[in-house]
């Protein structure tokens, strides 16, 4: 499997991420600002009425993980 380019998070786009991924977003529990810029990355999708990570956003979890 080819790996996505390192994308460089600021730690509040990281927990913004991390949020997303264990439980979704809440309005308020995100930055508009974050989950813009998350979903510029290409990180995250609308799914409904709910933001979910993408492969390159699992992938970034991942990383997050091991880093």
């Amino acid at each position: 499997m080819e790996r996505s380019p390192l994308v460089e998070l600021s730690p509040q786009e990281a927990m913004a991420l991390i949020l997303i991924a264990n439980a979704g977003v809440r309005a308020g529990t995100v930055s508009e600002e974050d989950l813009s810029r998350l979903h510029l990355l290409g990180l995250v999708e609308q799914r409904g009425m709910s933001m979910g990570l993408t492969v390159t956003g699992i992938q970034a979890i991942a990383r997050l993980k091991h880093g």
